[in-house]
């Protein structure tokens, strides 16, 4: 999400913005190096045959965290924004498995209405374990290859979600009863009234370019695939 300060310094918004460009265009020929070096294969290739498995790996990694959606930043036209939320990710994930694997015998701490047995908990702790080893693996694996190409696609893509988020000055509401479905447009200074649904695209922002992803590349995919 575009944000600065009410007295942001020109220079060193613009530093920030090459030495993020710089950081980047490092990390993406690094990865097409690694790849052309060990599959035989452009980063970039790779990378247009998967994307469609990409985006869809994507919207699972919203789907565990739902709040990637408030990481606005990820969608950010700002290659230093996108890098930030990028690192933030790493490290609220982190904290959350941390926490999560902290004190695994605390489940023998019975509620009143539930019995719950040490070979219950044990069996937990220990899959627990494997299932945050995969998902680290999994968000490691987007952060480290797909994230630098992730950007320029959403340089794209993102920008009917960027638009919503920079507050267009209006928003769709709906309000669904039996057997009939009311639309209507509002304020965005305006509070949703009770009962009503902000069916807008800066409500979920990601899911939205994530799916416009998933298009674009399956259609990039299939012309590479007829030329």
């Amino acid at each position: 999400m575009e944000k600065s300060g009410p007295k942001a310094n020109p220079a060193k918004t613009f530093l920030s913005f090459l030495i993020s460009v710089i950081v980047l265009t490092g990390w993406i020929l690094f990865l097409n190096w690694l790849f052309n070096k060990y599959t035989d294969q452009a980063y970039f290739n790779w990378f247009l045959k998967s994307g469609t498995i990409i985006s869809i790996a994507t919207s699972f990694l919203a789907l565990v965290w739902q709040g990637l959606d408030e990481q606005k930043g990820l969608l950010s036209w700002h290659p230093g924004y996108f890098l930030t939320s990028c690192f933030a990710l790493l490290s609220v994930f982190f904290s959350v498995v941390a926490a999560n694997l902290s004190g695994p015998l605390d489940g023998l701490k019975k509620r009143a209405e539930e019995s719950v047995s040490i070979i219950e908990v044990l069996w937990d702790a220990a899959f627990a374990l494997v299932m945050h080893l995969v998902m680290a693996v999994f968000v490691l694996g987007w952060l480290l290859i797909i994230a630098p190409l992730f950007y320029l696609v959403t340089l794209i893509t993102g920008a009917p979600a960027r638009r919503s988020m920079r507050d267009t000055g209006k928003k769709v509401i709906i309000k669904e009863e039996e057997f009939k479905t009311t639309i209507k447009e509002q304020s965005t200074s305006e509070e949703t009234p009770k009962g009503w649904i902000n069916v807008s695209f800066g409500e979920r922002p990601f899911a939205l370019t994530n799916a416009l992803n998933a298009a674009v590349l399956f259609l990039v995919e299939i012309l590479i695939t007829r030329i």
